[in-house]
């Protein structure tokens, strides 16, 4: 085999390697995510009251149960919209009304989150509604977002 091939074949098995790497690596996290969501509100029950604990730990298991069938609803929505985009005839009110249903059903579970946050927070002092938000502010962030949030004091 001549030098060129040689080259060539070594770096397609690198490249190959590489991007085997990075999906797996990928994968794994997505695997991990809920793993990791149960520990981040365990961990923040576990800075609270036993009875308050109790009633956050509920809380969220029901809020993730109601929007069980949410979660489904918009991942049929979006197999559906991905079909009517790549139809060899583009029908846009078809597309339009199944990107729609995702938005209400996001709406909704939005919804179910603020009221039950509204529930716990009537239910909490005010320490712990302050512990409460910074719990949901670092929550929303994505865990492999590096960055500080937008809305960090930086120091001039």
């Amino acid at each position: 085999m001549s030098k060129k091939i040689k080259i060539l074949i070594f770096s397609s098995l690198l490249l190959n390697v590489l991007l085997a790497g990075v999906v797996i690596g990928d994968a794994s996290h997505r695997f991990h995510k809920e793993y990791f969501v149960r520990k981040s509100m365990k961990e923040f029950a576990s800075k609270l009251p036993g009875d308050k604990a109790a009633l956050f730990l509920e809380t969220v298991k029901r809020v993730h149960l109601n929007n069980r069938d949410a979660y489904n609803q918009i991942r049929e929505a979006r197999k559906e919209a991905m079909k009517l985009l790549s139809a060899p005839e583009f029908d846009e009110a078809a597309y339009r009304l199944q990107v729609e249903k995702i938005h209400e059903l996001r709406s909704l579970m939005k919804r179910r989150l603020a009221d039950a946050t509204i529930e716990l927070a009537r239910q909490f002092s005010q320490k712990e509604r302050s512990a409460l938000a910074q719990h949901l502010k670092n929550f929303a962030r994505h865990p492999r977002d590096s960055s500080p949030p937008s809305d960090a004091k930086t120091s001039s």
